[in-house]
């Protein structure tokens, strides 16, 4: 299995990125990877990609990642509707692209033999909880500030990866209690109702309520009411940068019984009211008809690293 490294010591940093739908036949056109990584989060597919000698498939809530200088195309047409997330990056490190077993990379982590400042990620991977990446990804790309004097998106794409790096490897290790707790998550988020309590959640996996969220806290860091309020308030998050859904309407989505209580319960949670979140995250560059722009490496980045030169077509 194919692997990059990425060091974090110093910030990974933003460059470019969209999203990009397609409703009738489409494939990808011919890239060139010069200098950046470009990460890919499918929504919708399957999405046909060649990247350097390897084809992939893309499905929903794959993630993709294409290591620099690397030739990338659509080997065949999808005709199904697509839609996904683009996003590129520079590395302030040169990283390594290595091919070994997930269990090799799993027990360096184990050992503490890996760098602290460093992770690594498959190029290739599904990911199960994918809303918390899909809300800091939709973050990244709707910030604007030019005028700032510290790159939010650096910082954010850096902990993008390190979100994603924790969600891969924290499937993989999974202690019998830990398991445990996976399935009671994925069993709640199936379940999931404005009626649902914690007591119901205790009965369907025969633990009484106050062993259960002791579990709960120590593998996920929240009591089991907290997480259901989680839960709610993600849904509610996704809702609010996918669609066009009225607040009230989102509310129900979201299995809040009272608007009010939806509105007071986010702005707890994130520091915006819903109204003031959607006007915040709703500014990102969507349906370029290339997908992929080219557009000139900004200063900030040119400072910082040497060795990339401009991104461009596949040479002639």
């Amino acid at each position: 299995m194919l692997f990059t490294t990425f060091s974090v010591g110093k910030p990974l940093l933003y460059y470019k990125g969209g999203e990009f739908s397609a409703h009738g036949t489409w494939r990808h056109r011919q890239v060139y990877h010069k200098g950046d990584y470009e990460l890919i989060l499918c929504l919708k597919g399957p999405i046909y990609l060649q990247v350097g000698d390897h084809r992939v498939v893309l499905h929903p809530n794959d993630i993709l990642l294409i290591p620099p200088f690397t030739p990338m195309f659509g080997y065949q047409d999808s005709t199904d509707p697509v839609d996904f997330y683009w996003l590129h990056f520079f590395s302030q490190h040169k990283e390594t692209i290595f091919d070994t077993e997930v269990a090799a990379v799993l027990s360096e982590i184990k050992t503490n033999k890996n760098s602290k400042h460093q992770l690594s990620l498959p190029l290739h991977f599904p990911l199960p909880d994918y809303e918390s990446a899909t809300i800091l990804i939709h973050q990244i790309l709707s910030i604007h500030n030019e005028l700032s004097s510290i790159e939010e998106r650096d910082y954010l794409v850096s902990a993008l990866l390190i979100q994603l790096y924790k969600s891969y490897f924290n499937r993989l290790d999974v202690p019998s209690n830990r398991s445990k707790i996976n399935d009671m998550k994925e069993w709640i988020r199936a379940n999931m109702s404005s009626t649902l309590t914690v007591a119901e959640i205790a009965d369907n996996v025969h633990l009484n309520v106050d062993y259960l969220t002791r579990l709960f806290k120590k593998w996920t860091g929240m009591t089991t009411l907290q997480y259901l309020n989680h839960v709610k308030i993600e849904v509610a998050t996704l809702l609010l940068i996918r669609t066009e859904m009225s607040v009230k309407q989102i509310a129900d989505a979201a299995y809040f019984n009272d608007p009010k209580v939806f509105m007071r319960r986010f702005k707890s949670s994130t520091g915006l009211s819903p109204s003031e979140y959607r006007k915040a995250y709703n500014l990102i560059h969507l349906n370029n008809p290339h997908v992929d722009p080219q557009i000139p490496i900004p200063k900030r980045i040119a400072d910082s690293i040497d060795y990339i030169p401009e991104n461009g077509d596949i040479p002639e």
